[in-house]
């Protein structure tokens, strides 16, 4: 593939993103250097704990929140300095659906006239009775009957309610929709549903998601590519097999382990990552290493037992982990080793990130 080809399938790029937030405390720097490519007719899915910068990362690439630093791109165009006039037509382009419906729906429109909203402001309907016309589509295409545009978002359920966002931003025909927590919100019966909805959805229009979420599970499901966040940078993408399988980074390691099995037995014979420590603060996050992302390859993060930076957390040798002990510890904790990257496959990481004051310990 040319770089010409390449290019012309990035359907939302950020490069070097900042968004950083003054506070009387200090400064929270959500997001700190967040750099990813949305490829078109793909799920990007963005998982971290919560805090890590997910959503504000999101709102950023819509401009729904004003960037610090770096840019953001949409369909080869820089759009973080347009104005508020030039941003309609990024409106168009770029789509969201919020975590939660019920906040995110006027209560005092009815169903079809926030649905009909974005067909007004962008005039992609002739007038009243076309404008319905369409909205009756966008209710079909979600599975939602035509009577419900009468109602008002209080008389229908969380599912229903999601249901009219999703459709609320597809009526601008986008190029890629955020999706932000979507099924957050939801029993987990309407979870399934909603996330088989956009699935089906993405099948029949082509549709681009970027996908946030903290669900492990969810992102697996739906996701083409996985990024994950932590403390406002991406500390590791690939594919789902690859990071589920053989995760590079000690963070994400930590996350799978957190995720139960539903099977007793495998559940047990699990081992553990437990983080332990205090959480850092985005206000002052720990010294260290700059984060070093590794693009021609990836890198599968193993102890180093050289004794390399075993004394103080985030010192330039790597994230400190702490592993289990062998059988001539006496059951306990082996010494504290280094994570240092070695190449292994094709997907990026950032190599010896030492943003953590958490020790990864193994139990």
């Amino acid at each position: 593939m040319t770089g010409e080809s390449v290019a012309a399938d990035v359907v939302a790029e950020l490069a070097d993103l900042a968004v950083w937030f003054p506070t009387p405390a200090g400064v929270v720097r959500a997001v700190d250097g967040v750099s990813l490519r949305v490829r078109r007719g793909e799920t990007l899915g963005l998982v971290g704990e919560s805090g890590s910068g997910k959503s504000t990362t999101g709102l950023a690439l819509l401009r729904l929140v004003e960037p610090t630093a770096g840019e953001v791109r949409v369909a080869g165009q820089d759009v973080t300095r347009w104005s508020r006039r030039r941003l309609r037509r990024l409106r168009r382009r770029v789509a969201m659906v919020f975590q939660d419906p019920q906040a995110s729906l006027d209560p005092r429109h009815t169903v079809g006239a926030s649905i009909a909203e974005p067909l007004a402001v962008h005039r992609l309907t002739a007038g009243g009775s076309a404008r319905r016309e369409r909205v009756a589509e966008l209710l079909d295409l979600v599975g939602l009957r035509r009577d419900l545009a009468d109602r008002h978002p209080h008389e229908l359920s969380g599912g229903q309610r999601q249901r009219v966002g999703i459709a609320r931003a597809l009526a601008g025909e986008p190029d890629l929709i955020v999706l932000d927590e979507p099924i957050a919100s939801l029993d987990l019966s309407v979870q399934a549903q909603i996330m088989n909805l956009l699935r089906g959805l993405q099948r029949e229009l082509g549709l681009t998601y970027l996908f946030i979420s903290h669900d492990l599970a969810a992102v697996e499901h739906m996701s083409d590519r996985v990024a994950v966040m932590y403390l406002g940078r991406i500390v590791e993408s690939g594919t789902p097999a690859q990071i589920w399988r053989e995760p590079a980074h000690p963070y994400t390691a930590a996350l799978l382990s957190a995720v139960p099995v539903a099977d007793p037995p495998v559940q047990r014979g699990r081992q553990r990552i437990i983080l332990a420590g205090d959480v850092p603060s985005p206000i002052d996050p720990p010294t260290g290493c700059a984060p070093d992302a590794v693009s021609a390859g990836a890198a599968r993060l193993r102890p180093d037992r050289s004794g390399a930076g075993r004394d103080r957390l985030g010192t330039p040798g790597g994230l400190p982990v702490r592993g289990r002990g062998s059988a001539g510890d006496a059951g306990g904790h082996g010494p504290v080793g280094v994570c240092r990257p070695t190449l292994s496959g094709s997907r990026r990481v950032v190599r010896s990130s030492c943003v953590r004051s958490r020790v990864v310990a193994r139990g």
